[in-house]
């Protein structure tokens, strides 16, 4: 449910794409909780509406300890006229930890889409 969650918080069909995951990161997405969930999807949507490329972001969950980071690294038109975003996604829980690498859209005023 949690892994939904996120996925529903971030992507939007129509994009020509879909996020395209793979079994480490599912797991990891489904490992965090609700609040966790929450941070980091705020966290992406802020930095790749105002942070410029190279510039990191940080989440932290006061109550599990868990955190991340995102890092804008191009930004750019696609051929469909959307800005998007190439950018750099750390998580940390407990003793994992994992760096993706993803690429969002905006959609409409300040949102932004997994593709």
């Amino acid at each position: 449910m949690r892994f939904r969650q996120l996925i529903g918080l971030t992507v939007v069909t129509g994009l020509g794409g879909c996020a395209m995951l793979g079994n480490d990161q599912t797991a990891l997405y489904g490992a965090m909780n609700d609040q966790d969930v929450q941070l980091a999807a705020t966290t992406m949507q802020a930095t790749l509406e105002a942070a410029p490329d190279g510039v990191t972001r940080r989440w932290q969950n006061e109550t599990t300890g868990h955190n991340g980071a995102i890092t804008p690294t191009r930004t750019y038109q696609s051929a469909g006229g959307y800005y998007c975003r190439d950018y750099v996604e750390e998580i940390t829980m407990k003793d994992q930890q994992a760096r993706f690498e993803h690429t969002a859209c905006r959609v409409d005023d300040e949102r932004w889409a997994w593709i």
